[in-house]
């Protein structure tokens, strides 16, 4: 008879067979593996059911410069399998980790750059909400001040219904916006955001992980020139 956690381990180690090799990591011993994309994260959750022994497949992102949502919505590219035996659940994980992984290739692919990714948030109908804040940061990244600008102050605008997440995420939208002026502080913002997310789900710090990008070159030149 199969113990009482023979799924668990079957599960962690077909994702590690497939994922490891493609440079994710596992978020201790949960059920949850990440792609490290540097300023973002691709997340992978082998979810369990509340009612019988199985596993769930859900994709998506975290973008690491807030504590908030992803930019693409939480998809599910393989609905529930139930285990009921080793032999017949081994096939089904296997199948499943496969998915997993090529899923994290395709968004790798999809997603290559900060500007694959701001093209989609800006082509997609803004959602009021991370989607907007999102789009706000990554125009600032891109040295697109004046439309980062009318993003905040979209966010500043935004209607809220009593949600304490809602709340949270207007506090942090005006903190952001007010730096608009003082790029230093702006980029030194995120990157501390950064670094306790990547701290949060265990990935190991990357302190130049913005350094690529329009806003932080401009950033690195006025101090270079002010030394």
């Amino acid at each position: 008879m199969p113990s009482q956690n023979e799924h668990g381990r079957l599960i962690a180690a077909a994702a590690k067979a497939v994922l490891t090799p493609l440079g994710c990591v596992r978020k201790g011993q949960s059920r949850v593996w990440y792609s490290d994309q540097r300023f973002w994260a691709i997340w992978i959750e082998f979810q369990p059911s509340g009612w019988s022994k199985g596993s769930y497949l859900n994709i998506g992102t975290n973008c690491l410069w807030h504590a908030g949502g992803g930019f693409l919505p939480v998809y599910r590219p393989i609905d529930f399998i139930s285990f009921e035996n080793v032999g017949q659940f081994t096939p089904l994980i296997d199948s499943m980790a496969a998915v997993a992984a090529r899923e994290v290739l395709t968004m790798r692919e999809r997603f290559r750059t900060l500007d694959d990714i701001h093209r989609h948030l800006l082509s997609q109908p803004l959602r009021d909400g991370w989607p907007v804040q999102n789009a706000a940061i990554a125009s600032w990244l891109l040295g697109d001040i004046e439309l980062s600008r009318s993003l905040f102050k979209r966010m500043a605008d935004w209607p809220t219904y009593g949600y304490d997440w809602q709340f949270e995420l207007k506090r942090t939208n005006a903190s952001l916006a007010a730096l608009l002026e003082r790029p230093s502080d702006m980029l030194a913002a995120l990157l501390a955001t950064i670094r306790q997310q990547r701290h949060l789900i265990r990935l190991p710090p990357d302190l130049h992980c913005l350094d690529d990008f329009p806003a932080a070159r401009a950033v690195r030149r006025l101090e270079g020139s002010s030394t």
